[in-house]
């Protein structure tokens, strides 16, 4: 007999190991891909990739990352690796090495993300990858950092890569639950980003790895907020380290997007917030209005071209589009992005044969009988006390009443908020129809 799924249930459970992956594998993207612009427009020639630089490489490869194409980069990016190694160890060689080291994990970080890697789902050689690599990436810039002859703007560039290879680090020992490490590892990754700055105050793109530590370390809070910052609110500092970021020729474009997108998602549930004037830029309501500014400039910039022409969509982009729907009451549309991440994620696992945590395809599902479950009770007048309605509203009820949680989230902060938004949906249904 199959087991019975709880479609609210597993869909807090989406919501919030969506929210921590992204606090986990989109700001460790962040970091992995930090030296990332988006490459617009179409190929006329072909393309000498022996001899293009690590940095025109990479933008090149992130934007292939989101429309999953990953085969080709990873023996492009190994080639030149094993190129570089074979030459003298100079200055420069050694600046670019450093860099395709990064990008090489970089590449393995976002696959984790693709196959939605959890502390209890992982594919062993992708892990492996992205550890060897990040940690080359992390020494190599710590012996150029020792180098008396490096000048002012190799410095800069080494401390740069040094604070992103350290944050992807303490992003996953966070996810591991080795939150020590996790700790030590973030303030290091701070600290070097703002050696950058210092250096080259110029470089946006360490403003991004400074505003996603930011604002993460605030609203986790706890004993991370304590060591690295103080106790201070630092969310709006976080936020506007990011967006002022936008306003310049960043690297990390993308990820950037996603990052901002799903902070402000999560702000619109912080109960912090609730009391917020609407002009606060922290209110849900301005929270609820970047979060909308920050999807349509991410589809528009990466997708809605793309779609036209074919392409499956981002699974990635439906799943925020739908829970920004759930936060918004449009449960139709909600159930539709959820179909669409669905259809996405077959295609992929189908076609492309890539190994997708299969909890991912089961939360997706539940996404869309929720998502129907409340288009049933937004029918005006009263329901039938026993209908089949208000059977599924009381059993999630009771669920929660008697101690069942919704959610898996090692804060127990951003649980308790989650799920707090859908207890009030469902109570919120039972007082509409009587239950």
């Amino acid at each position: 007999m199959m087991r019975s799924i709880h479609p609210i249930k597993i869909l807090t459970q989406l919501k919030t190991r969506t929210l921590r992956a992204r606090m986990i594998f989109l700001l460790m993207g962040i970091f992995l891909i930090g030296g990332i612009a988006a490459a617009e427009g179409t190929e006329t020639h072909p393309v000498d990739f022996d001899s293009m630089q690590a940095l025109e490489m990479a933008e090149r490869a992130l934007v292939d990352t989101l429309y999953y194409n990953f085969s080709d980069w990873v023996p492009r990016f190994q080639k030149r690796i094993d190129r570089l190694q074979a030459q003298p160890q100079n200055i420069p060689n050694q600046l670019e090495l450093m860099k395709f080291y990064f990008y090489m994990a970089g590449l393995n970080g976002e696959l984790t993300h693709v196959l939605a890697f959890t502390s209890e789902f992982f594919v062993d050689s992708v892990k492996q990858k992205f550890s060897e690599y990040n940690e080359k990436a992390k020494s190599l810039a710590q012996a150029l950092l020792d180098n008396p002859r490096i000048t002012r703007q190799n410095r800069a560039e080494a401390y740069f890569y040094l604070g992103m290879a350290e944050g992807y680090l303490a992003m996953m020992q966070y996810g591991e639950g080795r939150f020590l490490s996790a700790l030590i590892n973030g303030l290091e990754a701070d600290n070097h980003l703002e050696d950058t700055l210092k250096l080259d105050p110029r470089h946006a793109d360490a403003h991004v790895g400074l505003g996603v530590y930011r604002y993460g370390n605030t609203r986790l809070g706890g004993l991370g907020n304590f060591i690295m910052q103080g106790g201070a609110d630092l969310r709006q500092v976080g936020l506007t380290h990011i967006e002022t970021a936008l306003n310049y020729e960043i690297i990390s474009r993308p990820l950037a997007l996603k990052t901002l997108i799903w902070f402000y998602i999560s702000e619109q549930i912080n109960p912090d917030n609730a009391e917020l004037p609407n002009d606060h830029p922290l209110s849900p309501y301005a929270s609820r209005a970047r979060a909308h500014f920050y999807l349509d400039e991410y589809e528009r910039r990466y997708f809605r071209e793309a779609e036209a022409n074919g392409f499956v969509g981002n699974k990635g982009l439906a799943l925020m589009m739908a829970i920004q729907h759930v936060l918004d009451r449009q449960y139709v549309e909600a159930r539709d992005q959820f179909k669409k991440a669905l259809k996405i994620t077959r295609y992929l696992i189908e076609v492309q044969g890539m190994q997708i945590n299969p909890k991912y395809s089961e939360t997706l599902r539940a996404g869309i009988k929720f998502s129907d479950l409340m288009v049933l009770t937004e029918l005006e007048g009263k329901v039938d006390p026993e209908s089949q309605v208000c059977r599924a509203v009381k059993e999630q009820i009771a669920f929660v009443d008697n101690g069942g949680t919704m959610i898996n989230y090692e804060s127990s902060k951003i649980r308790r908020e989650i799920q707090d938004v859908f207890y009030q949906r469902l109570q919120e249904a039972a007082k509409k129809h009587h239950c």
